[in-house]
């Protein structure tokens, strides 16, 4: 709809007061033009400033951040039975083993892969009249023997490990894909002496890692303990693992 105002009347001025309105109004819209290109350029600049902050670099995405070379993994980041595991404070458990089997050829060290093995005594909040041992392995494949991504090893690992739980002397109750993390199979059952095995293997992003839960003894009624047991201290664990996986590990 057309505007209907009716134009403003302005009242002349004459004399000294319309050369003193002159020279003020100059005065004024020089201010005003010199403080509006002053109030541009601040934008433009905390503008720019805000698009170069996240990055040093103006030519790398901040997508790509997330894209490490091997080299960037220092040595003895990936320590997961020293490092990350102890930090799971929703868990209760105590660790089993002499704590020397930690392999690390180190940074820029090709081809390089990282290995440790440790094994965890652990109270199950869902049973806590139960005592589990948990052996905990894994292997984290940096670089291959020409220094460039190795996921065909991880591949291969994988799948070699699943073999392995495949081949267990366990009379299997369940079995599968867990759901969990990038790749993941299980198994779950009695064992010849009557106790409950958990055994999983897991893959995040280039690194292959296994839980194999036991309990101490056998139940009476001769039945496996039910896999949730399991699962909440495995939840708790991958939630850790995950995340400093996410942080320092390849692939």
């Amino acid at each position: 709809m057309a505007d209907t105002k009716e134009p403003v009347r302005k009242k002349g001025l004459h004399g000294w007061r319309a050369a003193a309105a002159v020279f003020g109004c100059g005065t004024v819209a020089a201010f005003g033009v010199f403080g509006a290109v002053i109030g541009i350029a601040g934008v433009f600049l905390d503008f720019t400033s805000a698009e170069e902050e996240p990055s040093a670099d103006p030519q790398v995405p901040m997508v790509q951040q997330t894209i490490r070379p091997r080299e960037s993994t220092g040595t003895g980041a990936i320590d997961l039975c020293g490092r990350t595991i102890p930090n799971v404070n929703e868990v209760q458990a105590i660790r089993n083993d002499s704590g020397d089997a930690y392999v690390d050829p180190g940074e820029g060290e090709i081809p390089r892969s990282v290995t440790d093995e440790c094994q965890w005594r652990v109270t199950p909040s869902e049973k806590p009249s139960v005592t589990l041992v948990m052996d905990f392995s894994y292997e984290s494949f940096v670089a291959d023997e020409n220094g460039e991504p190795a996921g065909y090893l991880a591949d291969d690992d994988f799948e070699a490990r699943v073999a392995e739980i495949d081949d267990l002397s366990i009379d299997v109750a369940s079995s599968g894909d867990a759901g969990v993390t990038d790749e993941s199979y299980y198994a779950h059952g009695i064992a010849e002496n009557g106790t409950t095995v958990y055994a999983i293997v897991l893959r995040t992003g280039d690194t292959v890692y296994e839980m194999r839960f036991a309990s101490t003894v056998g139940d009476a009624s001769n039945e496996p303990l039910s896999p949730s047991v399991f699962e909440y201290e495995r939840d708790w664990m991958l939630s850790y693992i995950e995340v400093r996986l996410g942080i320092v590990g390849p692939g």
